[in-house]
This record gives C-alpha cells, sequence and structure tokens, in this order.
C-alpha cells in the first residue's frame, strides 16, 4: 500500500470527517453534554455550532496558501524538521491512544449486551485484525468503504430520531438556561470538543482529487456534525429522563431499545448494533492509514507492512490497559478536553497563522527581488 499516491472525492473526504462524530454520537457523546449542562444541551450545542462554522471558516482561509499540504507539511515550513518531526509524533501519538479507546469503549459496550461470555481481549482481537488485513490491501477501498458504511449510519440514526419523537416531551427542555448562562456559554465551551472530526481537515487536503473543494468539504462537514449533534442529544434529552445514568451502554442504544419499530421488526437494536460493528472497524481502518502516512514522513520508511502490523500491536496493548469502561471513558473525557481541543483550535491554528505570515514575508520578499532586477 502506498498512501501518497491516495486521492479522495468529496463525499469521501466529507465521510471521512462524519465517521469520528458518528462512533462518538452511537457510544456517549449526547450523554456527556447533557450531564455538562442538562435541559440548556440544545442552546449549548447551537453556541458551539456557531463557533465551529466561524473556526472553520477562518480555518479555510489558513490554509488557502498551503492547498498541498497537512498540517505536518506546514509545521516543516515553519519550523524545519524540529517542528515536523514533534507535530508528527504528536499525532501518531494522539492517534494511536484515541482509537485504542474508542475500541476499548465500544468493545465493552457490545461486550455488555451480546457477548459477556467473550473475553474483551477476543473481541478488541478482531477489530484490529480487520485493521492489519484492510491496511495491507490497498487505500483508496478503505475510503470507498467508509462511504457506504457511513450514510448507512447516518441512516439508521435518522431512523431512531424519527422513531423517538412519540416519546418527546417538550417540556424537558426548560429551563432554558439549564444550569445558568455561565454553565451553557463558559464552562459549556469544554464541548467544542465534540467537534474533534475537524481534526481530520488537518489532514485531507493532500489527499483531495480537486483541491478547490476544501471549502466545499469543510463547510459541508461542520453544518452535518452540528445538526446530528443537535439531533441525537436532543432525542436523549426530550424522549429519556436525564436522570437515567447510562453508565455501561450505549446512549443511543437506549433509545433504540426504549422504541416501537413494529412487530416486522422486533428487535432492532441487533441490526443496528451490527452497522454500528461495520462503522468502528472503517474508523480504525483510516485511523492506522493516517497513522502510517505519518509516520512514514517521520521516519523516510517506504514499505507500509511492518508499520502496520507494530501500530495495530501497540493500538491492542493500550485498549487492554483500561480495567473497565468507566475508566476507559474517563481517559477519553481527559484526551477529549485536554489534548483535543487545544489541538484543534490552539495549537494547530497558531502553526498555521505562523506559516501564513512567513509565506507572506516570503513572497513579499521575492517580489521586491524580480522588481529590483527588472
Amino acid at each position: 500500500m502506498n498512501n501518497a499516491i491516495t486521492k479522495i472525492t468529496t463525499i469521501e473526504a466529507v465521510c471521512f470527517v462524519i465517521v469520528t462524530i458518528v462512533n462518538r454520537i452511537i457510544l456517549n457523546l449526547p450523554q456527556l453534554i447533557l450531564q455538562s449542562c442538562g435541559s440548556s444541551s440544545l442552546l449549548n450545542i447551537i453556541f458551539i455550532s456557531v463557533i465551529a462554522i466561524i473556526f472553520t471558516l477562518i480555518l479555510i482561509k489558513l490554509f488557502k496558501n498551503f492547498s498541498n499540504s497537512d498540517i505536518v507539511d506546514v509545521s516543516e515550513f515553519v519550523g524545519g524538521q524540529f517542528l515536523k518531526n514533534v507535530i508528527a509524533v504528536i499525532l501518531i501519538l494522539y492517534l494511536i491512544t484515541f482509537s485504542s479507546l474508542l475500541i476499548r469503549n465500544f468493545s465493552e459496550v457490545i461486550h455488555s449486551i451480546y457477548y459477556s461470555e467473550t473475553s474483551i481481549f477476543y473481541l478488541l482481537a478482531f477489530f484490529v485484525v480487520t485493521a492489519i488485513i484492510s491496511n495491507f490491501l490497498a487505500a483508496k477501498p478503505i475510503f470507498k468503504a467508509n462511504v457506504v458504511i457511513v450514510l448507512i449510519m447516518l441512516l439508521s440514526l435518522f431512523v431512531t430520531f424519527i422513531s423517538v419523537f412519540p416519546n418527546i416531551v417538550w417540556q424537558r427542555i426548560f429551563p432554558i438556561l439549564g444550569n445558568g448562562a455561565s454553565a451553557t456559554f463558559f464552562y459549556g465551551l469544554s464541548n467544542l470538543c465534540s467537534f474533534n472530526g475537524l481534526m481530520c481537515l488537518y489532514f485531507i487536503l493532500p489527499l483531495l482529487s480537486e483541491k478547490k473543494d476544501f471549502k466545499k468539504i469543510s463547510i459541508i462537514s461542520v453544518v452535518l456534525l452540528s445538526i446530528l449533534l443537535f439531533l441525537s442529544t436532543a432525542c436523549l434529552l426530550l424522549s429519556l429522563s436525564f436522570s437515567i445514568n447510562i453508565k455501561d451502554i450505549s446512549s443511543i442504544y437506549t433509545l433504540i431499545t426504549n422504541n416501537e419499530f413494529g412487530t416486522f421488526l422486533q428487535h432492532p437494536e441487533s441490526l443496528f448494533v451490527f452497522t454500528w460493528i461495520l462503522s468502528i472497524m472503517t474508523y480504525l481502518n483510516l485511523t492506522v492509514l493516517f497513522i502510517i502516512r505519518f509516520s512514514q514522513k517521520l521516519i523516510n520508511v517506504k514499505s507500509s507492512k511492518l508499520l502496520i502490523l507494530i501500530t495495530c500491536i501497540i493500538i491492542f496493548i493500550i485498549a487492554l490497559l483500561p480495567q473497565n469502561i468507566l475508566q476507559v471513558r474517563d481517559f477519553e473525557n481527559i484526551i477529549y478536553k485536554y489534548l483535543t481541543t487545544p489541538l484543534i483550535f490552539i495549537i494547530f491554528p497558531i502553526i498555521l497563522i505562523i506559516a501564513n505570515i512567513k509565506f507572506k514575508k516570503t513572497h513579499n520578499s521575492t517580489t521586491r527581488k524580480e522588481q529590483s532586477h527588472e
């Protein structure tokens, strides 16, 4: 597999951004927002969505002069090989840790629901072995498969949302400010970590078959992320009492099991869980693909198969470390709040701003030299 020559279409890029938040939604993202903001969760989501959209528009402008670069390439332009290596290592460690916790979280969910007699070891091994095989074959089919699976996932989520409507109690939206304005708008800013899918925008530019579509891809992605986040949280808030504490299973799974789908479909949750398994698989495949891509930039290794094996083994080992699902989710919350948010909204934008300042100085200097020669 050669990741360097992979080119993706607009829909493949959008689905790549979407798959991360879809997986978090089916686990416990809406529940986390409800726990932090209560009845003002929907107002908080509108607030952070506006911020995320404005930020995305700024990000598009910052990448305007670097249409064939990802954040690692931009870092090299700003700080040479040293900064390039630092950012590459941070991204590799982040993606490995994040994907390890995600597959452990999901494995714990399906272990609790269906496979209580099966060791977590084997459930994790299933996802890791799938990632190894997929990345051994080729990169392009991974993106194509992700499109199909994300579309199925979106359909399953919207079916879930529609099924919830008969159970909605609109009064649960009150009090509109929940725990107060400060909890909604100030402390609620921490929920920006819900948009961790925006991390993908720092990766995809070199892969796009049409660079000019980056703006369209970014805007469509952030709007879809906002809609999905709003609908999933609204369904949980308005259809279930938010005194329910979903500790060891998925909040969306709880929604499904508390709704009727007619006599034709007696156990719809089984079908939904099957699609979720596919979604987690394709997410892990894509994550490993980008870990290998950044690793090759770091150590200049052309053959990727050994790197794939090493990466997947490390993911597997880290996924085994937490003792239970509560510990997994605690670790995830720490990563989201103290690593994901600073990387997406502070560190990487600062690198891009410095890169643009340096680009303009270099461009102006070159222009003056050309004019002096004339």
